[in-house]
């Protein structure tokens, strides 16, 4: 091979790699992320939220952990609004709704990060 050729098909893959983001894939790179999020706003005005949380939690379990800590204190946020809300009264009600909000922005967070 000589040094056209080579210098080519170098100049080929560092471009490649370099418009990869561009491809349009970005809105499947985090699957089980994206239905977590789905799942969590469900549960915020489920009549019965534990099936939608728990979902949820199977959802980012599922993740793949490249998330700088966002997905394990995501995970951390339902296990507490599922046991605010297995109370099911109005009190811890808003209590719930709280941890599901910090969830949620932690799976946007986790989300972004992983790009």
């Amino acid at each position: 091979m000589n040094h056209r050729a080579a210098f080519c098909l170098l100049l080929f893959l560092v471009l490649s790699q370099a418009f990869t983001p561009l491809s349009g894939n970005e809105a499947d790179d985090q699957p089980h992320m994206r239905a977590a999020i789905r799942h969590l706003e469900e549960a915020k005005t489920a009549e019965h939220p534990i099936p939608s949380l728990q979902s949820a939690r199977r959802e980012l379990v599922h993740s793949v952990p490249n998330k700088q800590g966002q997905r394990k204190d995501a995970i951390r946020y339902v296990d507490e609004a599922i046991a605010l809300a297995e109370k099911d009264d109005k009190a811890n009600k808003a209590k719930m709704l709280e941890k599901i909000g910090k969830a949620i922005a932690n799976v946007k967070s986790g989300i972004a990060r992983s790009r």
